[in-house]
């Protein structure tokens, strides 16, 4: 097989630890990269002549947007011709979405990998909807990282039978060793700071618990786009001593807070902008490091943790419920533990990198060209 991974962001984001990991345990020929419209190999761009100068596609793609999208489908479609190419295997809808038609030009099948946002965002879903619908029609199968993405993928005009559920993955040795029974009483969220892990209700679910709890504190881990407005939060609060902000952090660097944590949470809503998760790592994650989990009953979250058994989830927004749950954990540390132990097995079954990984090579052989 000749495969291709297609991708949009060339220096992948510490939040992209699943495309890494595709593109280092699936063996593939070539990569496309720069964009929805990915232009760039490892053998260089795909495009000759004045079209491989930036200046030109932005220019032609902003005034002329049809003509680009045609002008891109050539070239790529001579591409993947070029290079004998079995398959692409792209990921996020909107690639998917641009890249469908040069697919269907040079007859290679196509997987698309959605995530989260490229199935539920209103904007994405209006910009990209005559694409997806072009998508949908060619398309050999649509990856899902949960139940509820299936549905929505649905709804948004997939067929039931192309689609299939594949949660993402973690490397779960990588993450273990958090002891409930012992540690400091240190919450624990890693994530983007943006609306849809709602951070404030993260936050006002953490006030509650430290007025009962002298002793709590809270680590948020990550950056984004309203992290400065999150620690302005946290001083209007006056929590400035009970709440911490690493920063970004390296894989290795949440590994160690994972381990000495006592409970991971996260509040993650539908955004108003429609945006939602898919099935966030960092739970996936937690689990594994022995850690109970307080979360939403939200996307993947409600496959990714049992309630009662691994954590807990409350309706999104209810952060009163949140922090009850977070005292109880609390006040029976013997129930997080178990609760923690209930989840690496629970992750071990049902998330393990490798097993993840290999069902999509599954579809990859499944649908190659011959």
């Amino acid at each position: 097989m000749n495969v291709c991974i297609a991708y949009p962001n060339r220096q992948l984001t510490f939040s992209e630890t699943f495309i890494k990991n595709q593109l280092n345990q699936i063996k593939h020929n070539y990569y496309l990269t720069g964009g929805y419209y990915p232009y760039l190999s490892n053998d260089g761009s795909i495009f000759v002549g004045a079209l491989r100068l930036n200046i030109v596609r932005v220019f032609i793609k902003f005034f002329f947007p049809a003509l680009y999208h045609h002008l891109y489908s050539m070239a790529l479609a001579k591409f993947l011709i070029k290079k004998n190419i079995s398959i692409v295997l792209a990921q996020y809808g909107p690639t998917a979405g641009c890249i469908a038609e040069a697919c269907k030009i040079a007859s290679v099948p196509l997987i698309a990998h959605f995530h989260g946002f490229d199935a539920s965002h209103y904007d994405t879903i209006r910009k990209y909807n005559k694409l997806y619908k072009a998508l949908f029609d060619y398309g050999s199968c649509f990856i899902a990282v949960s139940n509820d993405m299936k549905n929505a993928l649905e709804r948004l005009g997939a067929a039931s039978s192309k689609i299939v559920t594949i949660p993402c993955g973690i490397e779960i040795n990588k993450f273990e060793g958090a002891n409930p029974l012992l540690n400091e009483l240190i919450f624990l969220a890693v994530g983007r700071f943006t609306l849809k892990k709602a951070p404030f209700e993260t936050i006002r679910a953490f006030d509650l618990v430290q007025k009962e709890e002298q002793d709590a504190k809270l680590v948020m881990i990550g950056g984004g786009e309203l992290f400065d407005e999150t620690v302005r939060f946290v001083k209007q609060m006056g929590l400035e001593k009970k709440i911490f902000f690493p920063g970004i952090c390296k894989p290795d660097e949440v590994a160690g807070f994972l381990r000495k944590a006592f409970c991971f949470v996260q509040h993650s809503v539908v955004s108003p902008n429609g945006d939602s998760e898919g099935t966030p790592n960092s739970i996936l994650e937690a689990s594994a490091s022995g850690l109970p989990v307080v979360s939403t009953f939200h996307a993947g979250i409600k496959e990714a943790v049992v309630h009662g058994k691994t954590g807990f989830l409350v309706e999104e927004h209810d952060y009163t419920k949140m922090a009850e749950y977070m005292l109880l954990l609390a006040r029976d540390r013997k129930l997080a533990y178990e609760m923690g132990k209930n989840g690496v097995e629970h992750i071990k079954e049902n998330y393990e990198l490798s097993k993840q990984i290999n069902k999509i090579i599954i579809l990859i052989q499944k649908f190659s060209k011959k």
